[in-house]
């Protein structure tokens, strides 16, 4: 990344663009849900007030849409994975909100 920026011509402080990676082990049976969650991460309906976004949870019908192709036994078992997660998510995304 230091690279990058140098490349454009930005002096940029090394260590401001360093990143910190999140490394975290997916389960095997929980592969499929993972992937599907960052599949539709574009997907999320979300209000813009004047005190900030309010992320009010996944479009499902463009959820359903982006992982077309999946039998509807397969879509049934996803969506309710999703639904876990996206309520984790919602949990995550909407602190700052309730603070």
């Amino acid at each position: 990344m230091a690279a990058d920026f140098a490349a454009l011509g930005v002096s940029v402080a090394p260590d401001a663009v360093t990143q910190a990676v999140d490394v975290f082990e997916v389960w095997r049976v929980n592969w499929k849900a993972v992937t599907s969650f960052l599949t539709v991460e574009t997907q999320w309906r979300v209000l813009a007030s004047p005190a900030g976004l309010i992320w009010l949870g996944l479009d499902y019908t463009a959820a359903a849409a982006t992982l077309r192709g999946r039998s509807d036994r397969l879509w049934r078992h996803l969506l309710s994975e999703l639904r876990i997660m996206e309520h984790a998510a919602l949990d995550v995304l909407n602190a700052e909100q309730a603070e």
